[in-house]
């Protein structure tokens, strides 16, 4: 009788076939194609995990895209706007009011920017998806594993 098992990995559905029953099978016999399983579940791990990667650096890539706008964006109203609204304001405040008022609101507005780009890179997680999987495999390998050991004791 052979035993099929169908498992899920990040790139879809796949069918184990363990052929003739496991207890028919010689330990060794066993053993290699549970390492040939894990072999290749664990490509398909490694490959998931470079995706889930590559997608959040990009999220990372955007995030780090807004802060530095952000920076340039406070630096040239810094250099622009200081000086016309500073000498504008002069007319209706005493000049060291008019920079303080000029300067709170360019940092208001900087501060702004930059907290909507950090609140972007905090919303990044790691490779979940790669993480699920791990745990199920190697739920799945100790399950096959003591299986294996316990039918080849009582074959003995």
């Amino acid at each position: 009788m052979a035993y099929q098992e169908t498992y899920r990995s990040g790139d879809g559905a796949h069918a184990r076939q363990d052929g003739p029953g496991v207890a028919d099978r010689p330990l060794k016999s066993l053993v290699g194609e549970f390492l040939d399983q894990a072999r290749r579940l664990l490509r398909a791990e490694i490959s998931l995990a470079r995706r889930e990667v590559r997608d959040e650096v990009k999220k990372v890539t955007a995030g780090g895209g807004m802060v530095a706008a952000g920076g340039g964006v406070l630096l040239l109203g810094v250099m622009t706007l200081v000086a016309f609204l500073v000498i504008a304001l002069a007319h209706a405040v005493p000049l060291w009011a008019s920079a303080l008022i000029v300067a709170v609101a360019l940092l208001g507005a900087g501060a702004l920017l930059a907290s909507i780009g950090l609140k972007r890179l905090r919303a990044i997680k790691g490779p979940q998806q790669t993480v699920e999987t791990l745990k199920e495999d190697a739920r799945w390998a100790s399950t096959t594993m003591s299986a294996a050991k316990s039918q080849t004791h009582a074959s003995a």
